[in-house]
C-alpha cells in the first residue's frame, strides 16, 4: 500500500465513523460510539502497518513536537483566562457560567499537571 491508498482508507474510515457515530447518537446508544471508535483506530492501524513508504521522519517528529508544544501553551493560557471571566461573570448575575468556567479552568489546570507528569517521565528516562 502506498501513502495515497493509505490516505484513502484513512479517509473512508473518518467518514464512516462520522456516520456511525451521528446515527448512534440521534438513536441514544451510548455503546456504539465506542466499539465504533475501537474498530476504525484498530482499521487505521492495520491500514498503516501495511504501508510500504516512509510516512514519517524525524523532520515530522520535531515538527510536531513544536506545534504540540504550542497548542498547549495556547489552549492552557485561553481556557484558563476564558474560565476566569466566566467564573467572574457568574458573580455578577450570570450564574449559569458558574460551571463551564469552572470547567475550563479544572481542565486548564489537569493539563498542565498531566504535561508535567510526562515531561518528568520523559526527562527521566532521557536520562536512563
Amino acid at each position: 500500500m502506498n501513502s495515497k491508498q493509505f490516505r484513502l482508507c484513512g479517509i473512508i474510515i473518518a467518514v464512516a465513523l462520522g456516520a456511525l457515530i451521528g446515527w448512534s447518537i440521534s438513536v441514544g446508544n451510548a455503546i456504539l460510539p465506542v466499539a465504533a471508535f475501537i474498530v476504525g483506530a484498530a482499521l487505521l492501524y492495520v491500514c498503516k502497518s501495511r504501508v510500504t513508504e516512509v510516512l514519517e521522519d524525524e523532520r515530522v517528529y520535531k515538527i510536531s513536537e513544536k506545534a504540540s508544544y504550542i497548542v498547549l501553551r495556547v489552549f492552557v493560557l485561553s481556557s484558563a483566562l476564558i474560565g476566569t471571566v466566566l467564573i467572574a461573570l457568574s458573580k455578577n448575575g450570570f450564574a449559569e457560567f458558574s460551571l463551564v468556567g469552572i470547567t475550563l479552568a479544572g481542565s486548564a489546570c489537569a493539563l498542565l499537571v498531566l504535561h508535567l507528569v510526562f515531561y518528568r517521565y520523559y526527562t527521566r528516562k532521557s536520562l536512563d
